[in-house]
């Protein structure tokens, strides 16, 4: 019974940890970190860069999406911190809906290092590396609980019955 126990909880841990479908590469095949694109870099190297989205901007030719690149964890997910490496812009082939790929929601594309575009982010010149996509993973929002509740369970509650204490009168 320990066996089966011990690779029940095996296959549960390494599943949490795993990566969606569409965001795996082969074991050989080696990805350009984010960092090594800053100056230049070989176009048509594989990349798996995520971050979070800035802007959708739908073209003639495909949709553009700007994300504020972050690390990603063991299962592909940014993880949103201080420090970023920067801006990149994954092209897409195809209509990316911006009611969806709205601003601050997380992504994970996996595709080819395509070329440093020059433009601006607001007023301010700024190189961005251009992924050209195979994949993009939406990340689902994750709700976060409460971290304080005002509020005591044994009171002020339309769940729970309040017991009627009773005191005896006092006679005159």
């Amino acid at each position: 019974m320990k066996p089966v126990a011990l690779l029940a909880i095996t296959l549960l841990l390494g599943g949490c940890a795993s990566l969606p479908e569409g965001l795996r590469t082969a074991p050989e095949q080696k990805l350009l970190p984010f960092a090594a694109v800053t100056t230049t870099a070989p176009e048509g190297q594989s990349v798996r860069w995520g971050g979070e989205v800035v802007r959708v901007s739908n073209l003639k030719e495909g949709s553009m999406i700007e994300v504020v690149q972050f690390s990603l964890n063991a299962s592909g997910r940014p993880l949103r911190t201080d420090q970023s490496g920067g801006r990149f812009r994954i092209r897409v082939p195809g209509f990316i809906d911006p009611a969806i790929y709205t601003p601050g929601r997380l992504v994970t594309a996996v595709g080819q290092f395509q070329a440093l575009e020059q433009d601006q982010v607001g007023e301010q010149p700024y190189t961005f590396p251009v992924l050209e996509a195979r994949h993009v993973h939406l990340w689902p929002v994750v709700e976060k609980a409460p971290e304080r509740c005002d509020c005591d369970p044994f009171f002020n509650t339309r769940f729970i019955m309040h017991p009627v204490i009773l005191v005896p009168r006092q006679r005159n």
